[in-house]
């Protein structure tokens, strides 16, 4: 037979078959056997161990079938010295009462063996499938083995490397494994962590809603969970950090371990408390100018009104319009500061335990600005606008603000008060059909003071809209302008969790 034979049977499966063969009749034997299998083999044979290393050199075969002993020594040599990098599958001929001799062999990684009777070799394509069969195994095996390593050397790269810290938890809550950035936001060496107790680690305000997160995640009533939580450093000073947990099943279904990723937010959090303090400082200032300052400015409204009332009619006309604008400018430092006394309260109102009407709150907004408004034919439309959760105080503060401030540009026109609900998400609009707002003044007319190109020809203090602004921040929300069709403007007041 030439080297390379192809047994030609209906095609189900095609193997590459390398036959290692001292004897050319054991040899036609066997392919004798395995022509009457419905499976193609590809035969090469050879008769030596020379032969077979050559042809290797440049080939892997799906299959190799070597005599025990060879002309040129053992065929244990085609083994490999780690059976773990086997490429390929060997069975082994023996001769006849020589079976002990393939014991080493198949220790060292044949697959099987076969006895050189004329009966064994005519059985042999039982043999060649239940070997194909173990090292279809061997091979899903060692993918398998080599995804779970290649996998755990990737996890263990970015659990090494990475910038965030990384701890790896027992279900008693214990570190079994820490990454070199938790230790250095820590404080700890990563031995001193192992086996200690996270909430050895926590600080005390934050223990029992820790140890609550951590029941719920292992007892499966939630599969991870997200918080900000304040640690305790090796050396007693605090840290924080923003943490997120998963719990990792077992092949059981059970919780076998979490894994949390541990960001370091100190800095925002100290930067957060000083923009708190910053803030606390900003409306007490505010509070107590606006208060000091209209102790003293009220005696002298009071004054110039008393002058004006008893001797108007005596003074010269230069003298009463020196006093009126007195009187005009006090009463304009006057609503300054009842306005910045308004924003500086902004927030400190309790929540309502019931939602606030939208009706009521209009009704009184529309009894303050119908009357005022000024042409006879100007009037305020509303569509509708929602209940809301929030303070009736700051609900009338929000709508008066922003239809004063429409009533200041109506030019005798409607404005148009509307409302959107959706979930607990709210949106407040007031239209306008005045001269509308410039482009590059639209990012700053919600600023404290700021008037805008448009206001400076009609009355105001430039902090109403800044309130409506911190209104709607405290809600996490915010206000905007646009431009309305047809002219004019709609200003948007989006509030959240209402």
């Amino acid at each position: 037979m030439d080297p390379a034979t192809e047994i030609n049977m209906p095609r189900q499966m095609q193997i590459n078959l390398l036959l290692v063969q001292g004897s050319a009749a054991v040899a036609g034997l066997i392919t004798d056997a395995l022509a009457v299998k419905e499976t193609v083999y590809i035969v090469t044979e050879v008769a030596s161990i020379a032969d077979a290393r050559a042809w290797l050199d440049d080939n892997t075969p799906d299959l190799v079938i070597a005599d025990l002993n060879l002309p040129d020594g053992r065929g244990t040599v085609l083994l490999p010295f780690d059976r773990g990098s086997a490429h390929f599958p060997i069975i082994f001929t023996v001769d006849p009462g020589n079976e002990v001799d393939v014991v080493g062999a198949i220790k060292a990684g044949a697959m099987d063996y076969v006895s050189k009777t004329p009966d064994a070799l005519a059985n042999i394509a039982k043999t060649v499938e239940r070997a194909l069969q173990q090292w279809g195994y061997v091979v899903r095996q060692r993918l398998t083995e080599d995804a779970l390593r290649e996998s755990e050397e990737r996890f263990r790269s970015i659990f090494q490397t990475a910038a965030a810290g990384m701890v790896v938890l027992s279900t008693n809550k214990n570190i079994v494994q820490v990454n070199p950035s938790f230790a250095a936001f820590i404080g700890y060496e990563e031995a001193e962590l192992l086996n200690r107790n996270m909430v050895e680690i926590t600080h005390p305000d934050d223990r029992d809603k820790v140890i609550s997160m951590y029941d719920d995640l292992f007892s499966l009533k939630s599969g991870s969970f997200v918080c900000e939580r304040c640690y305790v450093r090796k050396d007693g000073t605090s840290v924080w950090g923003h943490v997120s947990v998963a719990c990792v099943l077992g092949g059981d279904s059970r919780p076998a371990y979490a894994i949390a990723l541990v960001q370091d937010i100190s800095l925002r959090k100290e930067l957060e408390e000083q923009l708190l303090r910053t803030n606390r400082e900003l409306d007490a200032f505010v509070h107590t100018v606006s208060h000091d300052l209209r102790s003293p400015l009220t005696p002298v409204i009071g004054y110039v009104q008393f002058i004006l009332e008893h001797y108007e009619s005596d003074l010269p006309d230069a003298l009463k319009e020196m006093l009126h604008e007195v009187l005009s400018q006090g009463e304009r430092m006057h609503l300054m500061l009842e306005d910045l006394l308004t924003l500086a309260t902004v927030g400190k109102v309790e929540s309502p335990a019931q939602l606030v009407s939208g009706d009521e709150v209009l009704r009184e907004v529309m009894m303050r600005f119908s009357p005022g408004l000024p042409e006879e034919d100007a009037a305020i439309v509303c569509s509708w606008i929602p209940d809301m959760m929030i303070p009736k105080t700051l609900y009338l503060q929000l709508l008066d603000n922003l239809v004063g401030n429409a009533s200041n540009y109506a030019a005798g026109k409607q404005i148009e008060i509307s409302g959107q609900r959706n979930g607990s998400i709210v949106r407040l609009m007031v239209r306008d059909h005045g001269c509308g707002v410039p482009d590059d003044e639209k990012s700053r007319i919600f600023e404290l003071f700021y008037r805008g190109s448009t206001g400076r020809s009609v009355s105001g203090t430039g902090i109403g809209l800044a309130t409506v602004q911190k209104i709607a921040r405290t809600y996490n929300g915010l206000a905007w302008v646009e431009d309305a069709p047809g002219g004019g403007s709609i200003f948007i007041v989006e509030l959240k969790g209402v």
